[in-house]
């Protein structure tokens, strides 16, 4: 047991746990996606820079879990990833998913957030909300207004404009959603 552990609970470990596995397994899908994107089939290197850069964000976020931990007092314990798909039908349809990724990644965290409440954990909630939590609701509306744009300019040349849009200015067509 480490000297460091105060007011830290087994069921607050195990969770952090999984949430760290939860960031890694999303960083692997938007790796994927982003391989996805730069394939000569495809060739979006808005996307491709967009979910390559959210790969890297996802495996930051592991990152940080795994530094709290580590100074709550915890053990990391890494668990085995799921293959990603890697294949989607069109820009949309990856966008589609990665918004469904966050969302997914938004209430592991609320759920992690709810556990460390009733441990009566008030550092680790802290942590959280500062950490996480603002930045899940900006990236969940960024990625809902990119397929709404994506939506509105259709299939063809409306795609590649947008995409080229979004390599420049990380902004997809216009849009003035911050990241």
């Amino acid at each position: 047991m480490s000297l460091a552990k105060q007011n830290f609970t087994t069921v607050s470990e195990e969770a952090i746990n999984q949430q760290i596995n939860t960031e890694l397994q999303a960083s692997q899908v938007y790796l994927s996606m982003s391989a996805w994107a730069q394939h000569t089939s495809v060739a979006l290197p808005g996307l491709e820079k967009y979910f390559r850069r959210a790969a890297e964000e996802e495996r930051e976020h592991a990152q940080k879990l795994i530094d709290y931990i580590t100074t709550r007092g915890g053990k990391t314990i890494l668990r085995a990833l799921q293959a990603p798909e890697t294949e989607w039908k069109s820009a949309k349809n990856a966008v589609e998913s990665a918004l469904q990724l966050e969302k997914d990644v938004n209430k592991s965290l609320l759920n992690l957030h709810k556990i460390a409440d009733a441990n009566g954990d008030p550092q680790m909630c802290d942590f959280i909300e500062k950490t996480y939590l603002e930045e899940q609701v900006t990236a969940i509306k960024k990625l809902a207004d990119m397929v709404t744009q994506l939506n509105r300019v259709g299939e063809g040349l409306g795609v590649y404009i947008w995409d080229q849009q979004l390599y420049k200015d990380e902004t997809g067509a216009g849009s003035r959603a911050t990241a």
